[in-house]
């Protein structure tokens, strides 16, 4: 009946609904107040069992589990998107962290041994069977190289490429589906979707993952307190990665088993490597929760899992900084033009009731300095303030601001007293430098005459094909706006008294000449008689204008 394809898509849409009705009863018991009589949490409709009930943002991340692969990741990439869903449904959908019973060895060491060409013992000296991980998308194992070396092999499980394809061709038919609907307002589905599936399409290529750790890695030092595992490309492929084993423990467990002033060190490292990234390389790792940093014992931090990153322009990190910086002088009118700067305000009807909001906001932020500012809270009301007027943020931009959060949340549970805009701060400043650097505006300005110059060189044939476009009749303007008759009839009448007061300006003026050089019969009588007409009839013009802009104007 809904044009679905193979039988293979049509079982899948029954799983997507059978899951979403069981779970939608409960969504729409907490929203009636109905649940309150009805205990579903205990284990009607197959929620389980429990005491307390479950709430619509939980039924939300239990549904996404349930569903499997391509929606818990779906439901991660939708946990950063705080533009686009409140904050309680983003952080219940922050706990899906694939958590997921691991599939047997045998089968990924099929997909090492097609991957590479050749047996698992030609590649590796020892190979765990037992994994160290497993997500919904791959699977880690330890293993040594003949030379000695002590890496991990993270392999994707068979068949997850083609599970992610088709549920991703069933979101998108069902925004397509949806995108009309008129309570969705302005939110593009079919677009948030598609930035869903290019992201889950990179997680799922693990060469590309490799390049991201590699191009991060890069921008390190040698003593820099943030490692990088090295990536081991002659094993590496779309379906294996393989990487270097960091020794360390988990940063859960550093919290609990090291000294809280090496905690607090531990806390101004990691920031100042994400701020490094973010200001500096404009390349960075966006996914930076507990899970993904390693402690080492020697008090560096390594990073892992390069899947999900962010890239940033020179434009856009300007844009940026001139949004932190508006935020430091508590200037909402300045705010304000970052937001339309940055995308986030692109209609200019909005501007007076975002720049009210902006300006409420930074009242609750008075008097604070850089060092005390909560750069958290700060952005969460700017989210906040993008739902509430229907703003569209752009998903760079929110990807590096939910970043920034994610940062500020891990480094105060190493050090209470962390302000991550107390670390930010010597970045922005030093990116501010760069943007106004000599240099840099000499190269900016050369490049602007260069495209002014093309361009100029560009408009004779542009002109000569929209003039030949136009003799042909392919060309048509219209103006048509509902509502607009009356201004624009005024328009008109003021155009057509402008021309009759030029033209009898310029009358006037050339028979004064005429008179003055040529002198002709009568003149003596002829040009007061003139001056004095001429006199009447201006003065009638600007009585009559001043009357007519007196009016109220037409609607």
């Amino acid at each position: 009946m809904l044009g679905f394809g193979s039988a293979a898509r049509r079982r899948r849409y029954r799983e997507v609904v059978t899951v979403l009705r069981r779970h939608g009863v409960g969504v729409a018991a907490n929203w009636t107040g109905v649940g309150r009589f009805i205990p579903f949490q205990r284990g009607r409709m197959g929620h389980g069992n429990r005491d307390v009930p479950r709430s619509s943002a939980e039924h939300l991340r239990l549904a996404m589990e349930e569903l499997g692969t391509t929606a818990i990741k779906v439901g991660q990439i939708l946990s950063t998107r705080v533009d686009l869903i409140p904050q309680e449904f983003a952080a219940e959908l922050a706990k899906l962290r694939d958590n997921v019973p691991p599939v047997p060895t045998r089968l990924l060491i099929e997909t090492i041994e097609q991957a590479c060409g050749c047996p698992l013992s030609d590649l590796f000296s020892t190979f765990n069977q037992e994994p160290l991980a497993a997500a919904s998308i791959g699977q880690v194992h330890r293993a040594t190289l003949h030379d000695g070396t002590e890496v991990v092999v993270k392999v994707r499980k068979p068949g997850v490429v083609e599970t992610v394809t088709e549920d991703l061709s069933i979101l998108r038919d069902l925004a397509h589906r949806f995108s009309g609907f008129s309570g969705l307002g302005e939110t593009d589905l079919v677009a948030i979707v598609d930035g869903f599936s290019q992201t889950l399409q990179g997680e799922l290529d693990y060469v590309r993952e490799g390049r991201n750790a590699d191009r991060i890695r890069s921008t390190l030092s040698d003593d820099d307190p943030v490692v990088v595992p090295r990536i081991h490309w002659e094993y590496t492929s779309e379906a294996v990665l393989v990487m270097d084993f960091v020794d360390g423990e988990r940063l859960q467990d550093a919290i609990g088993s090291r000294d809280s002033s090496v905690l607090k060190q531990i806390a101004s490292d990691a920031a100042a490597s994400f701020m490094k990234q973010i200001f500096e390389s404009g390349f960075f790792h966006a996914d930076p929760h507990p899970g993904n940093i390693i402690v080492r014992d020697d008090g560096k931090i390594a990073l892992l899992d390069f899947g999900m990153t962010g890239t940033l322009d020179e434009e856009l990190t300007l844009y940026l900084t001139e949004c932190l910086t508006a935020l430091v002088s508590q200037d909402a009118a300045g705010l304000t033009d970052a937001f339309e700067d940055l995308g986030i305000l692109s209609q200019p009807s909005k501007r007076g009731d975002v720049k009210r909001d902006l300006r409420f906001v930074l009242e609750q932020y008075h008097g604070l300095d850089g060092e005390h500012l909560d750069v958290s809270s700060f952005i969460q009301d700017l989210f906040t303030i993008a739902r509430r007027r229907g703003l569209s943020i752009p998903p760079d931009v929110v990807l590096v601001l939910k970043t920034i959060m994610m940062i500020d949340g891990v480094c105060r549970e190493l050090d209470p007293q962390f302000n991550v805009a107390a670390i930010a701060e010597p970045f922005v400043r030093r990116a501010i430098r760069r943007r106004y650097a000599p240099r840099r505006m000499s190269r900016r300005i050369a490049a602007a005459t260069r495209e002014a110059l093309d361009a100029s060189l560009r408009l004779p044939a542009q002109v000569s094909r929209l003039t030949t476009r136009l003799g042909r009749g392919e060309v048509e303007f219209r103006l048509r706006h509902e509502g607009m008759e009356g201004p624009i009839e005024n328009l008109r009448l003021m155009v057509a008294r402008l021309s009759a007061a030029m033209v009898a300006s310029a009358f006037i003026v050339g028979v004064a000449i005429i008179g003055a050089s040529q002198h002709p019969p009568f003149w003596d009588i002829i040009a007061p008689t003139w001056f004095v007409i001429g006199t009447v009839v201006a003065a009638a013009l600007i009585a009559r204008q001043f009357v007519l802009g007196r009016r109220k104007p037409s609607r």
